[in-house]
């Protein structure tokens, strides 16, 4: 994560914010507008617009865990001992996963 500089991963984080804030007003507004029920979800994630917001999001939050996983690994890997490499290979392996799995999901792979 080293290509951002401390400003852009401030603007990145801000950015991320909206994007989670405005899938999860989606969400709501959905589920208050037809109940929390199967049809009424996967109506919604039907949509091409939905399912490409859905994947623009699950992406941001991967970054973002990145992201947090090496702002986490700068402060606190030296302080307990724990090799900086093996924390930012966790939180890599970690969100990939995220990202794999959550695809599949999205896209029914």
């Amino acid at each position: 994560m080293g290509i951002m500089n401390g400003v852009q991963q401030w603007v990145f984080q801000r950015v991320s914010n909206v994007v989670f804030v405005i899938f999860g007003l989606i969400l709501l507004k959905t589920i208050v507008s037809g109940g929390l029920t199967y049809e009424s979800l996967n109506a919604l994630f039907a949509t091409t617009h939905f399912t490409a917001y859905a994947f623009v999001t699950l992406v941001f939050a991967s970054v973002n865990s990145l992201l947090a996983g090496w702002q986490i690994t700068g402060d606190y890997a030296a302080k307990f001992k724990i090799p900086p490499m093996l924390m930012m290979s966790v939180t890599v392996v970690v969100s990939l996963v995220y990202l794999v799995y959550g695809s599949m999901v999205l896209f029914g792979w």
